[in-house]
């Protein structure tokens, strides 16, 4: 079976990209398909983790971003000009290969390319790697909402019809916001590998992980870990991340006198050795495509705490068996069950446990197994 997948970029550090690279080489090792990455964005940098011989990776060398800096006129340029380079060089693209599935990870794609499909053949998936509502959770300004509007009725009310098949990250995502759609699955995303080195959970550390944007709501959870420095000055918050609030993070965790307690620990290419070693993990998201890092975190048996935003969390953590779920916002709360935690190893060992089972039905084997169903039945 020939796969190809269209994204922006794989050479960048970001979910999208993690996880299409770990399905691209699991699929990849089932004898029978060959698979492709067709990207616009890699500008010739090697993918963040390396592919398997028989996934090809194809450059279209469109380069959406690269004046975007420069102004409004330049993100237009990038919107249009660009757009009909992309969609001409794809055409020709998956006229060569001549597909049996091409997938959309929903990037600089989604709008056009189930247009190709009469050009083409083959049939055609659209992954949403976000809850529905993002671009409206994510808008602040009015500019920004009238934009987001305008996105959602061009995406999801004209171009989305025109896939096979449209499969969202989770369960949540599918009832609330796409239930009256018969084309749409639930596939989660997969972690590359279901980990042996768990966490002994004794260390004084509390972690997450994420970039340091609005979204990850991060100030949220410094405020809460002052409620938590208060019972327990020696535990620690470690935050793993890069982004462009951390200036504005690191004023607030020295106004709260927090300096020896809230961590910025920078970006890592090995997150997973630092969750090995932490006894806790919280997520403070407002809202989310899935939650990865979670799934993450849980595989090497630590418990976590996290807000029940939409959509992923509700979807992964069995509230009370291996971690909690507390409502957006509910900071006292938040606090009081990490409090909870720290304060009962004989617990925070049984929710490791438990976190640790849970995650592997998130493992790369059982996903590409779904996949693969979905293929085949597309392909009768």
């Amino acid at each position: 079976m020939k796969i190809v997948y269209c994204t922006d970029s794989i050479c960048y550090q970001g979910g999208i990209a993690m996880t299409t690279i770990t399905k691209a080489n699991a699929l990849a090792g089932i004898p029978g398909n060959e698979v492709w990455v067709a990207v616009t964005d890699n500008k010739g940098n090697a993918p963040i983790i390396p592919l398997i011989p028989n996934v090809h990776l194809v450059d279209l060398d469109v380069n959406y971003y690269e004046d975007d800096w420069k102004s409004k006129l330049h993100v237009l340029k990038g919107i249009f000009l660009k757009r009909r380079q992309h969609k001409k060089k794809l055409r020709n693209f998956l006229g060569t290969v001549r597909p049996d599935i091409v997938v959309s990870t929903g990037t600089s794609e989604k709008l056009f390319l189930p247009y190709l499909k009469k050009r083409v053949g083959g049939s055609y998936i659209r992954e949403i790697h976000f809850t529905k509502s993002y671009r409206r959770l994510a808008a602040c300004g009015l500019f920004e909402k009238l934009s987001a509007s305008v996105g959602d009725i061009l995406d999801y009310q004209v171009c989305i019809r025109h896939y096979d098949k449209v499969v969202v990250l989770t369960e949540e995502d599918r009832v609330v916001n796409w239930h009256s759609k018969r084309n749409v699955e639930v596939i989660a995303n997969p972690i590359e590998q279901v980990h042996d080195k768990e966490s002994l959970l004794e260390n004084e550390t509390v972690i997450t992980a994420g970039r340091l944007v609005l979204q990850k709501n991060f100030s949220s959870l410094i405020d809460i870990w002052k409620k938590v420095n208060v019972k327990h000055p020696d535990w620690k918050l470690e935050i793993w991340g890069e982004g462009t609030l951390r200036n504005t993070l690191q004023q607030q965790i020295a106004s709260q006198n927090l300096a020896s307690s809230v961590f910025l620990m920078g970006y890592s290419d090995n997150i997973g050795e630092a969750m090995s070693k932490a006894s806790i993990y919280v997520c403070s998201s407002s809202f989310e495509g899935f939650g990865l890092a979670i799934v993450e975190a849980m595989s090497h048996g630590v418990p976590v705490v996290s807000y029940g935003c939409p959509c992923g969390p509700k979807d992964i953590i069995e509230d009370g068996k291996c971690g909690y779920i507390v409502p957006v916002g509910a900071e006292e709360e938040f606090a009081d069950r990490i409090c909870t935690l720290i304060e009962n190893y004989d617990l925070r060992k049984r929710m490791g446990r438990c976190a640790s089972e849970r995650a592997a039905d998130y493992s790369v084997e059982k996903i590409t197994a779904e996949w693969m169903r979905l293929f085949n039945e597309l392909s009768k």
